[in-house]
């Protein structure tokens, strides 16, 4: 089970890093940044004038996989957001965080019992940059838990969004 978690976090990881590395014109080495945890601390401003009008975080979910579980709760996460106080349903090209969703069924003889989910947090400042990596969470979801799942990420997510939110500002 252990590793067919790493498996499945390479693979998201992978899902998204090539896309936007084979997009790239420039081949040449890019600088090498500082992971989040080691930069120094960052003075609180406010958010972003997007964000700080609405007082909410811009927040875009993407889910992938055809398992029910999964589908279930990538669409419960995405009603929840919508009708949320704290985050703000955004498709938009502006900055904004991205939750990828990626779902399958734990047992693919018996699709209806349960889903496996990884979800990769993200930072992206539009369509044409990278994203950038932020945190990853990943669980099991059967189709009675779904709400008290989508809690657990819920609160995970605000809990990040509220350590990066430094990444809006301008």
């Amino acid at each position: 089970m252990k590793r067919a978690r790493i498996i499945l976090i390479v693979v998201t990881a992978l899902l998204f890093a090539l896309p936007a590395w084979a997009e790239s014109e420039d081949n040449s080495t890019p600088g090498i940044a500082k992971p989040m945890q080691e930069q120094p601390a960052q003075k609180t401003e406010p958010i972003s004038t997007d964000a700080a009008s609405t007082g909410k975080f811009p927040l875009d979910i993407q889910g992938r996989g055809t398992d029910q579980s999964g589908t279930l709760l990538s669409y419960k996460l995405k009603e929840e957001v919508i009708a949320s106080k704290l985050f703000d349903l955004k498709v938009s090209e502006k900055k904004k965080f991205v939750l990828n969703v990626i779902t399958q069924a734990e047992f693919p003889d018996r699709p209806s019992i349960a889903s496996q989910y990884s979800i990769v947090l993200v930072y992206q400042e539009d369509a044409g940059t990278l994203a950038y990596y932020l945190n990853h969470y990943q669980g099991q979801v059967h189709a009675e838990g779904v709400t008290a799942e989508m809690q657990k990420i819920l609160e995970w997510t605000y809990a990040n969004l509220k350590r990066y939110h430094y990444l809006l500002e301008e």
